[in-house]
């Protein structure tokens, strides 16, 4: 349970729970089931208090539950990541530093234990509050439950066995039922004390003026030239020169550790770069710089074998929307209220021998008074979406694909016979075609770069309309059927409008926090078993 509200995402989303058993099904089954072995009842776990408020009381065996999902939660999502962040999965995370004297087991525990916090002082508010699970919460939490029987059932074990092979020797579906109902509680409170908050347009402008360093955004050119090492040097093929080469040609070295500290060719081109006077001849000397010097000695079928594509590294050299709000010396430039199109600022990295050009452009929109600053005017949106996706694992892409088309095709006709919202909105339930994380397959406030690629294309065209529909292809992945449902409010806005509703969360969080303890006992965390 984050003690924020996140930024531009559906309300619509299923509850955490519901994310929790898609999560599991997907990813336990294939490296972790027969990971424990039951070699007792776990009756002590059972009957251990590893926490405790006023109305609840929190088992080892449920604090085992948390402890164990959260951990296949982050190794779903950390994916190929898992060794950048020093994560073995074959080894015992007791066995694994994490930080300092901390371990992967001790890392998973207090992650676990600042989850149950967060969720049991929501549950004691909610009480006090007169919040309630109804019927449709609890019939959620028993879908759940009965997710995991049909696994166990695909699996020809029972759900006993099941569970206690998942999760642990000492979990039981009602430690299971336990922790969703504290969870779904949290969450439900959560929602319905947040939609209590009511901002408008005038909030968002005070808002902004007081932290207007978190909005403006500015954008930039850069380029880096880094010193050439010496096997390269040795495997030119032709000997390219600048302006900056001839004029260092033939020239004594009579300082050899400056000339080491300041590579002299690179610093030419930084020169000869930074003296560009607008986005235009910039880009051309990169690509110019890229055709015949960096990459002089290769040919066209060399660049392509080596998939090197000189229009994408000049594109690339475009940094959009970035921040100012740094403290490096490079944000404290571009935040400077003096900043002017196309200035030019030159950074060198002693330690790596690198300079980097930065050029920063003109703002995007004029509603501010900065020649470079300024703050996202565009407009968020709303869409619904049902996926269409192939497996992994799947040997015959085509066939699959072409499988996966046909039903992408049958979803677009079924809504065709239809064309309303509520009908593409019954299709993407979790019954017919959806996936089940957001409710009719609902994303409301979505921006740019948070979603597919090809998806945001389609969503952020400048000629799309409400009720406009499409089947978009994932290359290899599977297929989207989307449902244009509007325009939200503008980026900017939604931002102030977050930051508002995170801080007034954060101070009635805290408020409840100082009203309703929890207890945690040595005894019962130090039982959940280490994975």
């Amino acid at each position: 349970m984050s003690k924020k509200i996140q930024k531009k995402e559906g309300n619509g989303a299923k509850k955490a729970l519901k994310i929790v058993a898609c999560i599991l099904v997907a990813v336990i089954i294939l490296g972790v089931l027969g990971v424990y072995t039951v070699l007792s009842s776990g009756v002590i776990e059972k009957n251990t208090v590893a926490a405790k408020t006023e109305n609840y009381t929190v088992t080892t065996a449920m604090l085992n539950y948390l402890y164990n999902t959260n951990y296949q939660n982050l190794v779903t999502n950390a994916g190929s990541y898992l060794e950048a962040l020093g994560l073995d999965t074959k080894k015992p995370l007791d066995e694994q530093k994490y930080a300092g004297d901390d371990t992967w087991h001790d890392y998973m525990l207090d992650s676990t234990r600042s989850q149950l916090t967060d969720a049991l002082v929501l549950c004691e508010a909610a009480l006090a509050a007169g919040c309630k699970l109804d019927d449709e919460d609890k019939a959620d939490i028993e879908e759940t439950i009965e997710t995991i029987a049909k696994y166990a059932e695909q699996y020809n074990v029972s759900k006993k066995f099941y569970i206690k092979n998942v999760y642990g020797s000492s979990v039981t579906e009602n430690d299971i039922r336990s922790c969703l109902e504290i969870l779904s509680l949290a969450e439900k409170y959560q929602t319905e004390l947040v939609d209590t908050y009511d901002y408008d347009a005038e909030d968002w402008a005070a808002y902004f003026a007081e932290n207007e360093k978190d909005f403006l955004k500015v954008d930039y050119l850069t380029y880096t030239f880094e010193a050439e090492k010496e096997d390269d040097k040795k495997d030119d093929k032709k000997d390219s020169e600048t302006t900056a080469d001839k004029t260092k040609a033939g020239e004594e070295t009579t300082a050899a550790e400056e000339t080491e500290k300041e590579p002299v060719a690179e610093l030419g081109y930084a020169e000869e770069l930074a003296a560009t006077t607008d986005a235009d001849s910039f880009k051309a000397y990169v690509k110019n710089y890229l055709e015949n010097v960096k990459y002089a000695n290769l040919t066209e079928e060399e660049l392509k074998e080596d998939k090197i594509d000189i229009e994408a590294l000049v594109e690339g050299c475009l940094k959009e929307a970035q921040t100012t709000s740094g403290s490096g010396d490079l944000a404290k430039w571009l935040a400077d209220d003096a900043r002017h199109a196309y200035d030019v600022y030159t950074d060198f990295n002693e330690k790596d021998g690198k300079y980097t050009v930065y050029m920063i452009l003109p703002a995007q929109n004029d509603d501010l008074d900065y020649n470079c600053k300024y703050r996202e005017t565009y407009l968020l949106k709303d869409y619904r979406y049902i996926p269409v996706a192939i497996s992994s694992t799947e040997k015959d892409k085509t066939k699959a694909m072409e499988e996966a088309k046909k039903i992408a095709d049958k979803i677009l006709k079924e809504y065709n016979d239809n064309a309303t919202d509520e009908n593409f909105a019954k299709l993407a339930d979790p019954a017919n075609y959806g996936d089940g994380y957001y409710e009719g397959g609902l994303v409301e406030a979505a921006d740019k770069g948070t979603m597919n690629e090809q998806v945001s294309e389609w969503v952020f065209a400048e000629d799309r309309k409400a009720g406009d529909v499409t089947i978009i292809e994932v290359e290899e992945q599977g297929y989207y059927v989307l449902y244009f449902k509007g325009d939200n409010t503008t980026s900017w806005e939604h931002d102030a409008d977050t930051a508002l509703k995170n801080d007034q969360y954060s101070k009635d969080y805290e408020g409840f926090k100082e009203a309703h303890k929890v207890t945690y006992y040595k005894k019962g965390v130090e039982l959940v078993k280490s994975l």
